[in-house]
């Protein structure tokens, strides 16, 4: 059984070019969607194990699912607990057995129980929003290193810190996230405005501890364009074509615009020129721009048309 690692993509020596990849989970082997090249074999799978007992044990009582979670090497102690309790069974029949007390012993500190919570609600969210593994570890460690820094005893919205913290790493794994989509997957308050807010504190305070300015990856329009091309269910020519624009506009032109809204734009331009029947307002929804945003980005972009799509 195939499928497709997130938005996971890779660099293919046959394509010469990045590519969007599959893992086969029968073979353990990683490739490539447009030439089917392995780029790797013996993937490890790093989720938790599921075994089912269905022929061990009888009875009402009898679990026959027995599971142990993948620990979190950002934690100082795994979550480990142990429960010593009578059996039914033997309750009934010993009188000594109904006398053992229930007992918990946990290995969690406070700490550890905090970030326990952080790190469930950050896989959460990235699991929403189809993150792959080293973007939600990423975002781990920041909010680790926030909760040292004695960071979360400021923060009012402990969802757009999570938040925040999934958005730099983003943006450091060069798969960045808007803020209006990383706003969508909040549980209370999805309001940008916070996401951006918090994300200068935590830049400030960790970039001062570090003594050096916090590292931030570079957005360009061309990021978004496999993402934005998806939803609208573009071709990969089509995709690549609007790749190409990007490209030339960051090394040729200079747009002041923000990148999803270059992005936007020139997407919505392809889709015109190959004379699909998509509205700026389907283009909108796809990539969370407004509707007028893209219009006047593409007024302005018009006058380099024939530079943007020569090649």
């Amino acid at each position: 059984m195939c499928s497709v690692a997130g938005n996971e993509q890779c660099y293919c020596p046959e394509c010469h070019r990045t590519t969007v990849v599959v893992v086969d989970h029968a073979t353990g082997d990683t490739i490539c969607t447009e030439c089917a090249l392995v780029l790797e074999e013996r993937y490890i799978d790093e989720t938790s194990e599921w075994r089912t007992f269905s022929d061990a044990g009888s009875g009402e009582d009898r679990d026959p699912n027995r599971v142990g979670g993948c620990s979190d090497p950002f934690l100082a102690h795994a979550e480990l607990g142990t429960v010593v309790a009578p059996a039914k069974r033997q309750a009934k029949d010993t009188a000594a057995a109904a006398s053992l007390p229930h007992v918990r012993v946990d290995s969690k500190s406070g700490q550890d129980s905090s970030l326990a919570v952080a790190f469930r609600a950050i896989s959460d969210m990235a699991d929403r929003l189809q993150l792959v593994a080293t973007i939600r570890d990423r975002a781990k460690e920041l909010f680790k290193k926030m909760e040292e820094a004695k960071l979360c005893a400021r923060v009012r919205n402990r969802d757009a810190a999570y938040a925040a913290c999934l958005h730099i790493a983003c943006r450091n794994e060069g798969n960045p996230r808007t803020l209006k989509e990383l706003a969508s997957v909040m549980r209370d308050c999805q309001d940008k405005k916070e996401i951006g807010r918090m994300e200068r504190i935590i830049r400030r305070h960790l970039g001062e501890e570090a003594g050096t300015a916090m590292e931030m990856g570079v957005v360009r329009a061309a990021d978004y364009m496999s993402r934005f091309g998806s939803r609208l269910g573009m071709g990969k020519p089509e995709v690549r074509e609007a790749q190409r624009a990007a490209q030339t506009l960051e090394d040729k032109l200079d747009v002041r615009r923000n990148p999803e809204s270059i992005a936007a734009a020139i997407i919505y331009m392809v889709v015109q020129r190959a004379g699909a029947q998509t509205s700026a307002r389907d283009v909108s929804k796809a990539s969370g721009v407004a509707e007028a945003t893209i219009k006047e980005a593409c007024k302005e972009l018009s006058q380099h048309e024939e530079l943007l799509f020569s090649s």
